[in-house]
């Protein structure tokens, strides 16, 4: 379980690392600012959220390699808001 804090154009941690098949489980906060959280190979994602919300979210990841983390609002992935997820 990570807890993810999503504040302007960044996410702190920035990378988290699990094993292959580990049930994860994210609890995404929005710190600041209107963001979501979204990790596309395992079709994850949150609702866009203003500051103050939270959201859970849980997979199974089930394969290796370094996934990309992200907010999808506007601009943000462009300008910074990315973070990696590791699975080994």
């Amino acid at each position: 379980e990570f807890t993810i804090d999503g504040s302007n154009f960044q996410f702190a941690p920035n990378i988290i690392t699990v094993q292959k098949n580990d049930l994860v489980r994210i609890i995404f906060k929005n710190t600041g600012g209107t963001h979501d959280f979204k990790i596309d190979e395992f079709e994850v994602a949150t609702s866009q959220m203003s500051a103050g919300a939270s959201e859970t979210v849980e997979f199974v990841a089930n394969q290796t390699g370094t996934f990309e983390f992200y907010c999808s609002v506007g601009s943000h992935r462009q300008t910074g808001m990315v973070g990696s997820l590791v699975v080994e």
